[in-house]
């Protein structure tokens, strides 16, 4: 049986306040589709996030039935589960777009109930067209999705239900405890326990492409939801390395682990980083800005990129911004008109600039910069306060609080950081936290001394 595994394609995602086009997405779902069908695949997974928000507009549900119908007109039969994206809340019970996608028989849509006694799984039903599990060809299909901070232990309670000998396939949209900011990851310990019992493990959540030995994978995001996710493209000696989607062999009649997994990239706009040191110019009286726009474009000039590419400008060193005055937005124009590539991302939170500034950059301050220096401060009051029992997870609440300041300082709209929170697994964390501690108290330090109001 071939598989084709994809993972977090996030149609309708908006980058750069709208400046680059949402049908990037798109692009790269129909491609792998196509790949797909030209290869004759017999499955094809999706382990969760096929849209960003759970809030669907007219366009992205029109995509994604597109995309489906061609791969079922040609006999690709799609599976798929919930991410974290895909869902308002957690625990909600309420119809998805998943669900609607189930039942206008464009995917089979897998995910498993949960009661006192551990996991519910049931055989997919052809008329309400809900379940946990599916054969086809000889191979068992088990949709786990997204289950929050509680994945390992609801994993567990999974494989405990898990016939052992078949060759199951597990959809699982979780990525593993060591990465930076990951809520409710596996371990090794929980991947011994997975693999026990799973020919192969689909993996989502994470963009980064990654391996689990030779039975679990994830092939990474197959477009940049955000420009830093470039780098996920090459390893630290700066080779190459594969992302987009995964092409996976397996014999059923042997089920212990696939006969081959292989990642494979697919097209998608190509995003370059520039450090630019602006210590040179920092502190010019005159034409500072304009000789900040000539060093950016001769910078961009040295690598021709294409003229479809992002450029995300990090600039660095010291700039006297109360010397310069640099209106971000125009500037990021200016060179990308200038330099003759799609659009330019200026990344100033490495800057170190003059003493006074009160707008958005760094304070120079024996040398740190002002995002060190916020960091440092949400660290401290976090490390204060109550966080319902969640004392380890202190650095990852302090960054979501961190990434929530600057979704405010770079403008985003109050439905895209709603949807940043909602979607964060911290929150299912702080959520059950309380409700088990029956703790209100907020996450910041209280220093009034004052008695709660009755």
């Amino acid at each position: 049986m071939k598989i084709y595994h994809v993972s977090d394609i996030h149609l309708g995602r908006k980058r750069l306040d709208g400046r680059l086009p949402d049908q990037d997405f798109v692009t790269a779902f129909r491609f792998i589709a196509k790949v797909a069908v030209q290869d004759k695949a017999d499955i094809f997974l999706i382990t969760g996030d096929l849209f960003d928000r759970p809030q669907v507009e007219p366009a992205q549900l029109q995509q994604a039935q597109v995309t489906l119908h061609f791969l079922k007109a040609r006999g690709v039969r799609v599976i798929a589960v919930e991410g974290n994206h895909d869902k308002a809340f957690f625990h909600s019970n309420e119809q998805t777009w998943m669900q609607f996608l189930a039942d206008e028989d464009l995917l089979i849509f897998l995910r498993p109930r949960f009661n006192a006694e551990g996991a519910v799984l049931e055989q997919l039903d052809s008329g309400t067209r809900s379940g946990t599990w599916v054969d086809i060809g000889g191979v068992r299909f088990i949709g786990a999705g997204y289950l929050g901070a509680a994945t390992p232990a609801k994993v567990r309670q999974i494989l405990d239900r898990l016939e052992s000998g078949l060759p199951n396939v597990l959809l699982l949209h979780a990525g593993p405890e060591y990465f930076v900011g990951e809520g409710g990851g596996f371990s090794k310990d929980d991947l011994r326990a997975i693999e026990e019992k799973v020919c192969y493990l689909a993996l989502g959540h994470i963009h980064k492409p990654m391996h689990h030995g030779d039975w679990a994978c994830n092939p990474g995001s197959p477009e940049n939801c955000e420009l830093h996710e470039a780098a996920y493209e090459k390893d630290k000696n700066d080779a190459k390395v594969p992302r987009g989607y995964a092409v996976v062999e397996i014999d059923p009649t042997k089920p212990a682990k696939p006969l081959s997994i292989e990642v494979r990239s697919n097209p998608r706009r190509p995003v370059h980083r520039i450090l630019l040191d602006c210590t040179p110019f920092g502190n010019k009286t005159k034409n500072g800005a304009e000789a900040l726009i000539d060093a950016a474009v001769n910078a961009i000039n040295q690598i021709k990129p294409a003229n479809d590419a992002v450029i995300d400008l990090q600039l660095t060193g010291k700039l006297n911004l109360n010397r310069i005055a640099l209106d971000q937005s125009l500037a990021a124009t200016q060179i990308g008109s200038a330099a003759g590539v799609f659009a330019v991302a200026l990344d100033t939170t490495h800057l170190n600039v003059g003493a006074g500034f009160a707008t958005a950059g760094s304070v120079d301050i024996a040398g740190i910069s002002r995002d060190q220096l916020e960091r440092d401060a949400i660290r401290s009051l976090i490390n204060d306060g109550n966080v319902w029992g969640l004392e380890t997870e202190r650095k990852n609440i302090s960054d979501l609080f961190y990434d929530l300041k600057e979704a405010v300082r770079v403008k985003r709209t109050a439905e895209e950081i709603a949807d940043q929170i909602a979607t964060n697994p911290l929150v299912e964390a702080i959520r059950i936290a309380k409700s088990e501690s029956g703790s209100a108290q907020p996450v910041v330090a209280d220093e009034s001394h004052e008695e709660p109001a009755s």
